[in-house]
């Protein structure tokens, strides 16, 4: 029995490492083949030039050495396993998700990057990070929506330092918990306590609390929960750039008050700071704002107080069905 239990043992062993091997084939194969499309496509702008030619055939080698490797990989696993299964048959490869692209375990905001391949993959990059990959949770974005009796979205409210932005934002908050929903405020300033305070204003700076703010958000939507970002956010391509990831999760509210307005409310002292030439580069005054183009709601200070507002948005949450699963 003894003996029997080790040869399993040992088997299993071979199959892991037969896997480790055989992704590292796959994987190293993978890259050279990655960079063959990207020499073909750097090519492609030049003609049917020799680079384009020489493009061509890499790029041909690396797909018939990719199927090759996927080829033995089959054959090699399918061996082992058999090799390495108990007494009843019961194969010692990790057992699969049982789920499809696309089934309800699938995010609205990240299901599209994922297939069956990448989860057949051990880690892979996405930009800077390597060696990663991504867990899918068995609790569904719907599951959580249901249990909330609402669904996740992200509203967007941008506009001039002094506009209200804030004020409406968190009004909104608290009446939305008071009818029994849930809702969390990103503030821009807030934010900059934590998780971007190792940021400026340079452009750069901006560029990149938007991005940050808007993953912050997504995560915060796939979790059903109704979140409202509050941000400047002065330029239309970053903002745009957030819009193109959420999605139909993304709703733009412009706060539309005139600068004059907002430099007489001045709430911090930051209009008359930039006046006195002790702030450079201040949204508004010498660093542009580009205003929305077609954003889905837009609030202008005549409309009244920021209750009233607040409740503007209030209804129009109501009208796009996200008050309710």
């Amino acid at each position: 029995l003894g003996k029997g239990r080790g040869e399993r043992a040992g088997a299993g062993g071979a199959w892991h490492r037969t896997q480790r091997a055989t992704m590292a084939t796959c994987a190293g194969v993978s890259r050279r083949l990655a960079g063959g499309l990207h020499a073909l496509l750097s090519q492609a702008s030049f003609g049917s030039g020799p680079g384009f030619a020489a493009a061509s055939r890499s790029l041909a080698k690396s797909r018939g050495d990719l199927g090759l490797a996927l080829a033995t990989a089959t054959t090699t696993t399918t061996t082992t396993a058999t090799a390495s299964a108990g007494p009843r048959g019961t194969s010692h490869a990790p057992p699969s998700s049982g789920r499809d692209e696309g089934s309800p375990g699938t995010s609205r905001a990240y299901g599209s990057a994922r297939t069956e391949k990448d989860s057949a993959s051990t880690t892979y990059d996405v930009g800077c990070s390597s060696n990663i990959r991504w867990h899918e949770s068995p609790v569904t974005r719907d599951a959580r929506e249901r249990q909330l009796d609402q669904r996740g979205c992200v509203l967007w409210m941008t506009g001039l330092s002094g506009s209200g932005k804030s004020t409406v934002a968190f009004t909104l908050e608290h009446l939305l918990q008071e009818k029994g929903k849930v809702c969390y405020v990103l503030d821009g300033d807030n934010v900059r306590h934590g998780l971007c305070k190792d940021l400026g204003f340079t452009r750069e700076s901006r560029e990149e609390n938007i991005r940050r703010m808007g993953e912050v958000a997504k995560l915060m939507a796939n979790a059903g929960i109704v979140t409202v970002v509050s941000i400047i956010s002065p330029f239309a391509e970053d903002r745009d750039r957030v819009r193109s990831s959420l999605g139909a999760d993304f709703h733009e509210v412009y706060v539309k008050v005139p600068l004059s307005v907002c430099e007489e409310r001045d709430p911090k002292g930051l209009y008359r700071k930039v006046r006195e030439g002790k702030i450079k580069g201040f949204t508004g005054v010498d660093s542009p704002y580009e205003a929305p183009r077609s954003p889905e709601v837009t609030l202008e200070a005549a409309r009244g107080e920021p209750a009233d507002m607040a409740k503007e948005l209030y209804e129009y949450l109501e009208e796009k069905g996200l008050l309710k699963f």
